[in-house]
């Protein structure tokens, strides 16, 4: 019994040393055949992307698929949906696209040392396919992508973050803002990349913020607004505009010490307009802030371009603040424009110009500007004192010159009224009067030019005799004050407000220098003659430099001149006198 019982065992053990002998052979054979098939060439029946590489080198099957994936992957995309629209995220960047990586990555798949002869085997009788895919090569492009998808631009409050009713703002605490999470959103796009998930279709990761009260303030917030007038629709009254705002610092309190979820109210404040339509149609150009007229002379081109020249400033409106100029309004003085050739002054001589006589318009303005206690911000003197105002009163204008400009300093529109009507052109200033006032205007003669005499040869007269071609003027400086004074008489200012300073003219005197006839008799009755012409002569020209002088030194209380820009005439300039 014990002798069978060890033939047994003994069979046994040598049964299972032939197994495992065998197994061992066998296994050895196997990696010898693995050994031997190698992993230089794909194996047959072979496959990537739908591209037979049957027995090819790894060289030769990239070159085989090249084609296909350049064009599977050069323009490859991964879209990205948010608030139902979708973007497509450019990952081209991010990838490898060398082709033989991807295909070595495919080789190495299939030609593992262990598994080789495994899947030779296997080849043989079916079919083998792989899918060659680029691999992530760097992140940061993805970053880039993102950004230029448009998605991180997308931010805004949520529909539900805040609601108005009942004169109450109501948030509700962490429902608020939101972003692009960028950085969640690359690494869902790189996962897609690592598997080949080029058809994903993501939904875009969004980060949320508490409500952003600055963020809602804005879109609450309506500035109080006056009623004014509208330029675009023929200076029409537009609605006054009511405020609405809240307090934000109360506001970010009550939020900070709120529960997440919680909701939190706050009072809209409601601020009234300062001037509302009803009192600013009541208001409007209500009061003559300011007035004069002057008496038109000379030709009738000359009154034809005061009363071009007046029509054209008749009506304008000024804006709190906004400023008139002279030129701008009325427009190059041109024949065209309705202008005519009139005396004007041109290098310190009286010629005819087109447009000349307008600048009594704009002196006649500039002393209804001052008499309106507005604000001057240009003003010329003329070369001489004027006729149609005192000296100190007069604002000179030329196109491309001088100009004359005001602003309207006050808190209401103003209008603009000129008009020239039997000899006289008239101005004045309309406006509101918040306050009463009256406003002195005085000038001040601070100092004198005495001119010179010059003489002249002439041959048309004869020797002795003299004559005067050019009177001289003596010239001038004056100083001219505004004095306001309130309702009650009381001095609100006095001031300083602007210096002139007009030209000397030199008086020029032709002496004669044709020869005498020599007869005595002649001779006796020309000289009786000459001296009662030299007395005669002398006499007119005393008679005219005193009524010169008489004029020179005349001046009146109540005007005002512009301090802002206060500018001598010089004799070189010229004027639309």
């Amino acid at each position: 019994m014990c002798s069978k019982w060890r033939y047994i065992m003994k069979k046994a053990k040598r049964s299972v040393t032939t197994t495992v002998c065998v197994i061992v052979a066998l296994c050895v054979c196997y990696l010898i055949f693995c050994g031997i098939i190698g992993k230089k060439k794909f194996f047959p029946n072979t496959s990537i992307n739908g591209i037979d590489v049957s027995n090819m080198t790894v060289k030769e099957a990239a070159a085989a698929v090249e084609d296909q994936f350049a064009t599977e992957y050069n323009n490859a995309g991964i879209d990205v949906t948010l608030e139902g629209k979708t973007y497509c995220i450019a990952i081209e960047e991010a990838l490898d696209l060398d082709v033989i990586d991807a295909v070595q990555q495919a080789n190495d798949e299939s030609h593992g040392f262990l598994t080789r002869g495994f899947n030779f085997i296997k080849a043989l009788f079916g079919e083998a396919e792989y899918t060659a895919r680029p691999s992530l090569k760097d992140k940061k492009p993805l970053y880039t992508a993102i950004e230029q998808s448009g998605l991180t631009k997308l931010e805004g409050v949520e529909d539900s973050s805040y609601t108005v009713k009942d004169d109450k703002v109501i948030v509700t605490k962490g429902r608020g803002g939101y972003t692009v999470d960028s950085d969640k959103l690359a690494d869902e796009i790189a996962s897609c990349i690592s598997k080949g998930e080029y058809d994903a279709q993501l939904e875009c990761p969004l980060t949320y913020s508490d409500v952003d009260l600055d963020l809602v303030y804005d879109q609450i917030y309506v500035a109080p607004a006056d009623a004014t007038l509208d330029p675009e629709n023929d200076y029409s009254v537009t609605d006054s505009v009511v405020g609405i705002s809240f307090d934000k610092d109360a506001a970010r309190k009550k939020l900070d010490a709120a529960a997440d979820g919680e909701e939190v109210s706050f009072d809209l404040v409601y601020t009234e307009p300062e001037l509302s339509k009803e009192t600013l149609q009541a208001y409007l150009f209500r009061d003559t802030l300011g007035s004069f007229s002057t008496n038109v002379g000379g030709t009738d081109a000359r009154k034809g371009n005061v009363a071009k020249a007046a029509e054209n400033c008749n009506g304008t409106i000024l804006m709190p603040g906004e400023e008139f100029s002279f030129n701008n309004v009325v427009g190059q003085r041109t024949i065209e424009n309705g202008f005519q050739a009139a005396p004007s002054y041109v290098n310190g001589e009286s010629v005819d110009e087109v447009g000349g006589g307008i600048c009594q318009v704009s002196s006649t303005l500039y002393d209804a500007c001052l008499y309106a206690n507005l604000e001057i911000a240009e003003r010329h003197c003329h070369p001489h004192p004027s006729t149609y105002v005192d000296a100190g009163f007069d604002a000179t204008v030329s196109w491309g010159g001088p100009d004359y400009r005001f602003i309207n300093n006050t808190d209401y529109p103003l209008k603009v009224t000129a008009s020239y009507s039997g000899g006289v052109v008239s101005c004045a200033i309309y406006g509101t009067k918040l306050k009463d006032f009256r406003v002195s205007l005085s000038s001040e003669l601070v100092a004198t030019y005495d001119y010179d005499t010059e003489y002249e040869d002439d041959d048309t007269l004869e020797k002795g005799e003299e004559e005067v071609s050019v009177t001289g003027i003596t010239g001038t400086k004056y100083q001219t004050y505004r004095t306001v004074y309130d309702g009650n008489g009381e001095v609100i200012s006095s001031e300083p407000e602007s210096v002139s300073v007009y030209d000397k003219r030199d008086k020029v005197v032709l002496r004669g220098t044709k020869e005498k006839e020599d007869t005595s008799e002649e001779n006796s009755t020309e000289e009786k003659k000459t001296e009662e012409k030299t007395t005669e002569e002398k006499t007119t020209e005393d008679t005219t430099e005193k009524k010169d002088d008489k004029k020179d030194d005349s001046k009146k209380d109540d005007k005002k001149s512009d301090k802002k820009s206060d500018n001598k005439k010089k004799n070189d300039t010229k004027t639309d006198d």
